[in-house]
């Protein structure tokens, strides 16, 4: 396009030297050359505006689908409490949505902070397939993202186990993870612990649990927190884009019915739903190959992120081998069971995620829904 500008330029100095009747037919192809070269100009100019548009709405779509890949992340009561603001060219700020924190089980916004961590680590993922390398800052109110185009060719299709992720709350089968299971899981990090169900943590582990989760079931005010993020009817569970259903709760055919059928927000304080939920909660300890366990050297946003981002490493290598994942977090939320549990494990540092894993028959689809991107994004 600078040729052509050079071009008319020279045309106009040509003109600027006609003097005489005679020239009057130089004239006019000149300017018939003039209107040629400008119309050309024109033509560049909107092509290229166009290339920029078009390459401007394809990064702004990717930008969305990345943090659509980032709401998949793992969540306390699937809460989903993260928002997103775009900052800038390639460019993304995580930090939480304090209308959907748990007050009363995560009264620190140590889960929080976690799941904000996992949503951050499925962005980069995501993003590394999509052609991107991702630099990630934190501080204490947010997590800001930087997206760059990588020249790199190498695609590891992080996508398809982040869209086949999902807790699966049913007892596993009574089985061992091998060695060539467990233990590239285990070398994900210095900070990942695994312990049998055998074994004598495993069973520090369940005792201290149930303790804890019994302790809970006396507690109103998390029992309410808790049913606020249920569904308790069909016409919930199909409207409803957050919180827990009972196919996420594992029920299934007519536990599945009696409950959208005669449970409400008031029942979870009763006798019937507490007895049952411990029955199944010792169930579900039970239940299992064994614990994963993940700590930090402290309770810092960037050691809490972090913690996140490592949790979501570790649960897609599970997906990948079709290992099924729990996260059970109640030991952890209860002061006096947290620290007897990380006096028996003998545990330097701080407990940040306990994870409950085995094998199933049937590695289940994802049943868990998601807020539209619409209700991510804020301005």
């Amino acid at each position: 396009m600078i040729k052509e500008k050079y071009t008319l330029l020279l045309l106009s100095h040509q003109i600027r030297g006609i003097t005489t009747i005679g020239d009057t037919h130089k004239l006019s192809a000149i300017k018939n050359k003039i209107i040629h070269m400008r119309n050309i100009i024109f033509i560049l100019s909107f092509l290229l505006f166009c290339e920029i548009t078009y390459a401007q709405i394809k990064e702004v779509k990717e930008m969305k689908e990345i943090i659509k890949y980032g709401s998949w992340a793992p969540s306390s009561h699937n809460a989903q409490m993260w928002n997103v603001r775009i900052i800038g060219e390639n460019q993304i700020s995580v930090f939480p949505n304090y209308n959907r924190v748990l007050t009363h089980v995560d009264s620190e916004n140590r889960e929080t902070w976690i799941s904000i961590g996992a949503f951050v680590e499925n962005c980069v993922l995501a993003a590394h397939d999509k052609g991107y390398n991702a630099t990630v800052k934190i501080n204490d109110k947010e997590v800001i993202i930087d997206f760059k185009h990588s020249d790199s060719k190498e695609i590891n299709n992080y996508i398809n186990p982040i869209s086949k992720r999902l807790t699966i709350r049913t007892p596993f089968l009574d089985e061992v993870l091998e060695d060539s299971i467990i233990n590239p899981i285990k070398t994900i990090s210095d900070n990942v612990s695994y312990y049998s169900i055998n074994s004598e943590q495993g069973n520090k582990i369940i005792e201290y649990s149930l303790d804890t989760y019994r302790l809970q079931m006396k507690d109103m005010n998390k029992l309410n927190e808790l049913a606020d993020w249920m569904t308790f009817s069909y016409k919930e569970e199909r409207n409803r884009k957050d919180g827990l259903s009972p196919k996420c709760l594992g029920m299934s055919g007519m536990k599945h019915f009696f409950f959208n059928t005669f449970m409400n927000k008031k029942s979870v304080a009763s006798k019937t739903f507490i007895n049952g939920s411990i029955k199944g909660a010792k169930e579900q300890f039970n239940a299992c190959s064994g614990y994963i366990l993940i700590k930090s050297d402290s309770f810092s946003i960037s050691d809490l992120v972090e913690s996140g981002r490592l949790l979501e490493r570790l649960w897609l290598e599970c997906v990948k081998s079709k290992i099924a994942v729990h996260p059970m977090s109640q030991v952890l939320e209860e002061q006096k069971y947290y620290d007897l549990l990380k006096s028996s494990l003998s545990i330097e540092g701080e407990i940040q995620m306990l994870l409950r894993v085995g094998k199933v028959k049937k590695y289940p689809e994802r049943i868990g829904k998601r807020l539209d991107i619409e209700d991510i994004i804020v301005e």
